[in-house]
């Protein structure tokens, strides 16, 4: 199984009325990390972006549950509209009814690669990302808000740089473009915060030196 990329929880997942229930909620979150984000065939089956392919028994062993639990687990969330389950006699397709709900697309995604599952050449994916990311949440009011956030914490992590540093770093690179849609850092195609950093701090540090107050020289004593 390859694995790459990840995704973002938001807070607000505490206050989600499955949150308490340990086997619905990891589940929940089990199958938000298989979903497919682009469409791929399956042995002649096309599976839409917000579905993926697998079996109660996959999902047993890959979440450490019971059968009898995964069922009722499933159970619980179609019936409140939090997935689809739709099981055939050879397979089980499990698919997100309002995917964009939970999972938004921060930046430049990658193709999705295959997922091999027992018996069968299951296609699915999780999305790649450096910074630009997968940014998982349960609300989709503040998007921008909430990903200026995310970056803020990020940037501020970088304890060994200097305020000042980290500050005009994160004001530089948390511009919005024309339409508000996404931050600087957001469209360039590789992004590593600490690198950026410490060229930014190699920069800064010259202009912060040249702004300092110089004594004054006293001539007559």
């Amino acid at each position: 199984m390859i694995n790459k990329g990840f995704i973002m929880l938001h807070r607000e997942l505490i206050d989600w009325e499955w949150y308490t229930d340990v086997n619905v909620c990891k589940l929940f979150v089990h199958c938000l990390l298989r979903v497919n984000y682009s469409k791929k065939k399956w042995q002649g089956i096309v599976v839409n972006k917000g579905e993926f392919i697998t079996s109660y028994d996959k999902l047993a062993v890959e979440t450490g549950l019971t059968v009898s639990k995964i069922r009722t687990a499933l159970s619980k969330l179609e019936k409140t509209n939090y997935l689809k389950v739709e099981t055939t006699t050879t397979y089980t397709k499990i698919s997100f009814p309002k995917l964009n709900d939970f999972v938004v697309e921060v930046g430049q995604s990658q193709n999705d690669t295959p997922n091999d599952i027992p018996n069968s050449n299951e296609v699915a994916n999780i999305s790649q990302s450096n910074d630009n990311h997968l940014a998982t949440t349960n609300t989709n009011n503040n998007l921008i808000k909430n990903r200026k956030k995310i970056f803020r914490d990020k940037v501020f992590s970088h304890s060994t740089f200097d305020n000042i540093i980290l500050e005009s770093f994160f004001d530089y690179w948390s511009e919005l473009n024309t339409n508000k849609t996404k931050m600087r850092f957001e469209t360039e195609r590789f992004f590593e915060i600490e690198k950026r950093l410490k060229k930014w701090a190699a920069n800064e540090r010259p202009k912060m030196i040249s702004t300092k107050v110089k004594p004054e020289l006293l001539t007559n004593r």
